[in-house]
């Protein structure tokens, strides 16, 4: 004999209705992205403003210019895919993110040791121990912001894996201040780019990966009480 299922409460029919609000829906991850893309570009253009250029005579457009917008593009694509990561059903698959992350980094590294090839410069007084924590900390200070304004962004949705979408607005913020700051600092000897320019991407990609861990213990506490 099949099972009837009992009608609600009355009362409780009667909170839930009374809880009921119409819900905005919530925009695709490119349009979030660029409502807040005048804060993005302004914190990225103004290292350019108030410092001096690097010179790139000897580099070409091909060193210099050109990393710098594909660098962006890389750099917007996993801001895009870290605010995917806060729609449930509507994740990236592992490998693509892999890839992506691994061509950011790659990119990074190779074009600076490209132009160490094509234009070599000194580490300047001290060595590169007495340097590198000058470009760490610039990258840091221009990447925190965009890290922080895009994992608000993931908050505000529903990550599933806030973690993994935290690593990729860090490195995605990262990626972005390193292509900002790489047409200023003129130091591309490899010890001084290893520690100073992909170090601040790391860190940065670790910061979102445990703001996105913070995330996940506040939001099963909340849930739990």
């Amino acid at each position: 004999m099949a099972s009837v299922t009992p009608p609600l409460p009355k009362e409780l029919r009667a909170a839930i209705l009374g809880d009921m609000k119409p819900v905005r829906p919530l925009p695709p991850p490119w349009k979030r992205l660029a409502l807040v893309a005048p804060l993005i570009i302004g914190v990225l253009v103004m290292p350019l403003v108030y410092n001096e250029l690097r010179q790139t005579g000897e580099m070409g457009v091909l060193l210099s210019w050109i990393p710098v917008a594909v660098q962006v593009f890389l750099a917007l694509g996993l801001l895009v895919i870290a605010l995917r990561e806060g729609v449930p059903g509507w994740r990236v698959s592992t490998r693509l993110i892999f890839v992506m992350v691994l061509a950011a980094y790659s990119l990074q590294i190779l074009v600076n040791l490209l132009m160490f090839m094509q234009a070599p410069a000194e580490a300047g007084p001290g060595g590169v121990l007495a340097t590198w924590m000058s470009c760490f900390r610039v990258e840091s200070l221009i990447g925190i912001p965009i890290l922080v304004l895009v994992a608000w962004l993931v908050s505000r949705a529903l990550p599933f894996r806030p973690m993994l979408a935290g690593f990729l607005a860090g490195t995605g913020a990262g990626i972005a201040a390193e292509a900002s700051w790489r047409m200023i600092c003129a130091n591309s000897e490899p010890g001084h780019v290893l520690l100073g320019h992909t170090g601040g991407i790391f860190i940065l990609g670790v910061t979102g990966f445990l703001l996105g861990y913070v995330w996940s213990v506040y939001s099963r506490a909340a849930h739990s009480d």
